[in-house]
């Protein structure tokens, strides 16, 4: 059987043409030429560095020199006096480098923070002054103070008490905000800051004139440090949130071709003979040519999916900004949902590698040939030559679609390229840089990207990839001998004979599988540049043009800006440092039934409920949160609230490792541990930079000579926060320590040694102020860090068990979604789409929902267990293994949940045909009447949710669904049905698409069961009796017991 006669003639042309544009090699593999660069050229390619990346690292090192090099302005000085660092620390925290609407949004929040801080310390400051009236009559001031005009007096035991209150409450409850509203974790952080230097010298007022010119000194200096950020943001080097989603647009289109290059390399290893080489065959230091590409097509496509998920994150801030661009907030959304029609048959795709991996362990493709003893010799030879026959057939059929797929892949890379050069992601050649020759063989003249009618040329090529599958197709039923007239063969007795029917149907349903997917992946792409070419045609690419968000949208921005869901930053300390967002699950995963009381019927009960929520509030996880974060404040605070203590912790600065408590306490074990390794390396590092920098500028303070080696330093360290997010707590401690130690030996030159001291810290040199802020910083850090553990710990573990099982319920709520639209799809009452309000539109929305919570969930859950590997056991080991295969098969079967719903969606399409419509009506008729749609899998998915979140066992003898043979139930029903004459037809691959992926989903729900099985255990109601004259491990049954006592 030779495999060139599989290929039909017309599709080798296209694959020997050159590619057709500059992105046109990376899909065919060919065109690439190899040079050889600089290593400047070749360091800067390996450090990831583009201009973009390098404008921010400017960008963020300028706030911070800026705040120090006004400081040594006189009147600027007087103003701010001994505060003048935190000016520079303010402008730090602010970060600049954020996108124009995620920054205003976030300096908003500053903003209000500070004003809240500021009359909560005030109140705080009259509070203690009451308390000093009532119990001291007269206090002596001293000559110094903390600001000009705020000199302190003597301790006071009861206003120290009143503010050591003040001070705790208001650590608690500010940071159980910042626990559930992640978008609140810089404002909340500066709000700490605040709190405690204005409640450690609270105690000290006498007066309220003085308490209030301290208050203002201080939010003067917050709200400087703010101003020089804003302008920083809105002046050097400006970058729109329309920028960031724009070159993450341009990421993605690139990303696109990666998966298509990959993917185009895995299905050639497929063609080779060894495509999967037997364990005795491998070198166990190599792996097989599949493998490796298999394991290039699997990171191709999830960076294509992180990518996803961060484009639609940021894609918000882009659509509520006020811009000078080309495309509008509707454009912007457009573009985004053409680009997540795209990405579903991209991961189908990537799933191939799953396929075949799992029919190579089915077949005993990779099992070792072991013909040693003569007894089994005949059989092994007889099982070995069964294999390689079916691995022929195999590479026969990947041959035969080499030559289409491959052409598809170029014409959709260029598709793609096209768009790049459409909406000016990309600039475009020069007409005298490019080829502007056609096809030879068809003497067709052929459009590149970039030109006015590609899309068209496109469209041609997607055709004639539709009507070459045809070809190929019944080639391949020709050549197995498979009757034209119906899909199955005439069925036989011969376990042979059915044994090799089901491989044809097996192959068949998996080639249809391909080629739907890459045909609609090309449909996709035709949509996209036809949506590019659109915008080309309306003169909207032509000129920019002012874009204002409109009243609607301002209004939800408002009112959704302290939602959960709305707290997406990439730069939020706890998340960035876990690498991970939070991830609001819905209403529906919060609201459940109370088994202890009944819906309110009257007032007094809705009266009643509003009181419960309060004790709900007070128990729950982000109280807890806030009530650590306020003990381990209070832990250093309380040196500052006892007599015998609080001048030493007034010389000795002692309010910055309360500050470090704040900004280094995390939600779990596994982050602290990992946190407080990295604020201490990076307080040790900020403490020799500092000292480097100081002396190689001469040891005397000259600004001329400490700013611009300061800025270099900050430019460098803010390379590995834009490059590593996970370190983004250790960069901004360290930029916050070189501050603080430059910061306060300039401000002393500046002021002199007489008004650095007045508030009462003694002057130190750098040699020694270094030290004292690595172990003030190191000591808050190690606070911080026991209060991660005591009383007991949150451990990464435990969160990533109760994520798990709040994956698994979301999973259910997306099949349920999945089965409703299937069910409204075969009966055709799911409305119009376009219409807002129709059933199908929302049920699409609802799935879209679902989806994106989870894919962000998924990161959420790998991240925490990577941070269990920092986590200190105690016991038996972490099943860390088993909770990767699980999280592995949830992902898995998500994805084939999303391909059935996406495969579904032709059922309900337009056909070109009448008799292509009513084959597809007819189809649907059919497997409606089977009822093939189930609620068994939401009901055991709900299950397994709650077994794993609770840790409570399975009941007993629970099993997944069984496979549903939809094809053999069908043929038994209308024999017609899935005739070869439509198997050129959309509905045809989409339901062969169904098929394949409903069996992934029914192989992965008994690998899930088994798994969560051996991860909770199984209630087992079965009695044992032990028999005595029997080994003590073996035991019967009760009944059958029973039965031989009979």
């Amino acid at each position: 059987m030779a495999s060139a006669s599989l290929v039909p003639p017309e599709t080798g042309r296209r694959s020997k043409d050159k590619p057709s544009s500059e992105g046109s090699s990376g899909a065919g593999g060919n065109g690439i030429s190899v040079t050889t660069r600089s290593w400047p050229v070749a360091l800067w390619a390996k450090l990831g560095l583009d201009m973009n990346k390098v404008s921010l690292m400017f960008k963020g090192a300028c706030p911070p020199v800026i705040a120090l090099a006004l400081y040594q302005a006189s009147p600027v000085a007087e103003i701010f006096s001994t505060l003048g660092y935190l000016v520079a620390i303010m402008s730090i925290l602010s970060f600049a480098i954020m996108p124009r609407a995620k920054f205003f949004q976030t300096m908003t929040f500053n903003v209000l923070g500070v004003c809240i801080g500021a009359a909560v310390a005030l109140l705080t400051i009259y509070c203690g002054v009451q308390a000093r009236i009532h119990t001291t009559p007269v206090s002596t001031l001293s000559s110094g103070g903390p600001a000009p005009g705020a000199a302190v007096a003597s301790y006071n035991s009861s206003a120290s008490a009143v503010c050591a209150i003040w001070l705790f409450a208001n650590i608690c409850f500010a940071n159980a905000l910042r626990f559930s509203r992640p978008q609140l974790q810089f404002p909340v952080i500066i709000y700490s800051i605040f709190a405690n230097v204005a409640s450690t010298y609270a105690p000290q007022f006498a007066t309220m004139a003085q308490g209030i010119s301290f208050v203002k000194r201080l939010m003067e200096a917050f709200l400087a440090g703010f101003g020089i950020a804003a302008g920083v943001n809105l002046v050097v080097i400006p970058k729109s949130s329309r920028d960031v989603v724009f070159a993450e647009a341009k990421d993605y289109i690139k990303a696109l071709q990666e998966v298509l290059k990959a993917q185009n390399i895995y299905l050639q290893t497929l063609e080779q003979k060894e495509m999967f080489l037997p364990s005795d065959q491998l070198d166990p230091k190599s792996e097989s040519p599949e493998a490796v590409s298999a394991k290039g097509l699997k990171s191709a496509v999830a960076g294509l999916t992180a990518l996803h998920g961060k484009l639609n994150a940021d894609l918000v801030f882009a659509k509520r900004e006020v811009a000078y661009s080309h495309l509008n907030q509707k454009d912007i959304d457009q573009l985004f949902q053409l680009f997540r029609e795209i990405l579903l048959p991209m991961i189908g795709m990537g799933s191939v590698v799953d396929i075949f991996n799992r029919i190579a362990e089915a077949r005993g493709w990779r099992d070792a040939d072991d013909a040693k003893q003569s007894d089994e010799a005949t059989s092994k030879s007889a099982d070995k030559e069964r294999k390689e026959r079916e691995k022929q057939e195999w590479n026969e059929v990947m041959k035969a679609l080499h030559a289409p797929f491959e052409s598809m892949s170029v014409a959709m890379n260029d598709g793609l390229q096209h768009v790049m050069y459409a909406l000016k992601l990309a600039r475009q050649p020069r007409p005298n840089q490019r080829e502007s020759d056609g096809d030879v063989e068809t003497g067709i003249k052929d459009t590149r990207p970039g030109d006015k009618h590609f899309g068209s040329t496109l469209s041609t090529k997607l055709k004639l990839f539709y009507e070459q599958r045809e070809v190929t197709l019944k080639t391949w039923c020709d050549l197995r001998g498979i009757n034209m007239d119906h899909i199955a063969e005439t069925v036989s007795s011969s376990a042979v004979d059915k044994d090799r029917s089901a491989r044809n149907d097996r192959q068949l349903y998996l080639i249809l599988y391909m080629e739907f997917l890459l045909w609609s992946t090309g449909v996709a792409v035709l949509e996209l540049v036809r949506f590019a070419d659109a915008k080309v045609e309306a003169g909207v690419m032509i000129k920019r043009r002012l874009i204002l968000p409109g009243k609607k949208r301002l209004h939800k921005w408002i009112m959704s800006s302290l939602n959960p869901q709305d707290g997406s930053s990439d730069l939020a300390p706890d998340h960035a440092e876990a690498g991970m967002s939070t991830v609001n699950l819905g209403d529906s995963y919060r609201q459940r039934k109370d088994p202890e009381h009944l819906p309110p019927t009257n007032a007094w009960q809705r009266f009643g409920n509003k009181v419960r929520a309060v004790s709900d509030v007070m128990s729950s996880a982000e109280m807890g949160f806030g009530f650590r974060v306020a003990c381990g404040t209070m832990s250093i605070g309380i040196v500052a609230f006892l007599e015998n203590t609080q001048t030493f912790f007034i010389e000795q600065r002692l309010v910055w490792a309360m500050i470090m408590v704040a900004i280094g306490m995390t939600m779990t074990a596994g982050s602290g541990t990992f946190g407080l390794l990295g604020r201490v390396f990076g307080t040790f590092l900020a403490t020799c930079t500092s000292l480097i920098i100081w002396y190689i500028a001469g040891g005397r303070g000259v600004p001329g000579g400490v700013l611009p080696l300061l800025f270099v330093l900050l430019f460098l360290q803010i390379y590995f926060l834009l490059s590593y997010p996970r370190f983004t707590v250790v960069v901004m401690i360290t930029m916050v320590t070189e501050v603080l130690i430059l910061g306060y030996e300039l401000e002393v030159n500046k002021v002199g040694v007489a008004t650095a001291t007045s508030n009462g810290q003694p002057y130190y040199e750098i040699y020694l102020l270094a030290p004292y802020r690595l172990v003030t910083v190191a000591g808050g850090c190690f606070v911080a860090f026991i209060w991660t553990f005591f009383p007991y710990p949150i451990t990464a573990r435990s969160t990533l068990r109760k994520q798990l099982g709040e994956s698994l319920y979301l999973l259910a709520n997306y099949y349920s979604c999945v089965h409703t639209t299937v069910g409204m799809r075969l009966r055709g009452d799911g409305g119009d789409i376009k219409d807002k309000t129709s059933p199908g539109r929302r049920l699409d929305k609802a799935r879209e929902h679902i989806l994106g919570i989870e894919l962000s969930l998924f990161e959420q859950m790998r991240q925490h267990s990577a941070s269990t590997a920092f986590e200190p056991t105690f016991g038996g080991k972490f099943p860390k293994e088993r909770y990767d295969t699980i999280i592995d098969v949830v992902q898995n079967i998500l994805n084939y949940m999303a391909l059935v719903s996406y495969a579904t969606r032709w059922y309900g399409k337009e056909t070109a045909t009448p008799a292509e419509g009513k084959w597809v009506r007819d189809l649907g008729q059919v497997i409606g009447s089977v009822h093939v749609t189930s609620q068994h899998i939401t009901s055991l998915l709900t299950l397994l949710s709650a077994s794993i979140i609770d840790g409570s066992s399975l009941p007993p003898y629970l099993q997944a669904p069984m496979s549903y043979q939809l094809s053999m139930r069908l043929k038994e029903i209308d024999s017609d049905i899935l005739s070869v004459n439509h198997i050129a037809e959309p509905g045809y691959a989409a339901f062969a698409v169904t098929q394949v992926a409903s069996s992934l989903i029914n192989n992965d729900l008994e690998k899930l069961l088994s798994n969560v099985k051996a991860l909770v255990g199984e209630v087992d109601f079965a009695f044992h009796i032990i028999r005595s004259e029997e080994p003590s491990n073996a035991s019967l049954p009760l009944d059958q017991e029973k039965g031989k006592r009979d």
